[in-house]
């Protein structure tokens, strides 16, 4: 007998522990949500104007091979970053 009153507290127990990093820290395969940019000026400018906004969700594609740059699936278009500019982007990880 499961009681929603404690299902609902489970789940926002579930939603405030998931780890928040950034974008350079999520594997690729993983699906993300962006949390918050954290850029000044113009790079700051165009990672929103990319799509990286608030509550956006995307999915890192696949890593060079030395790791850098990422490629990164963010509203429908693929995007490749510099690690730099991924650190910038504060995300959770999506289920």
């Amino acid at each position: 007998m499961n009681n929603p009153i404690n299902q609902s507290n489970d789940r926002d127990r579930e939603l405030q522990t998931r780890r928040k990093t950034d974008l350079a820290q999520i594997p690729a395969g993983k699906r993300f949500k962006v949390v918050k940019i954290n850029a000044l000026g113009e790079v700051r400018r165009r990672l929103l104007d990319i799509g990286f906004v608030k509550n956006q969700a995307g999915c890192v594609i696949r890593e060079a091979l030395l790791k850098d740059p990422i490629e990164v699936d963010i509203k429908g278009t693929k995007v490749s970053l510099r690690r730099s500019e991924a650190r910038l982007i504060c995300v959770e990880e999506a289920d």
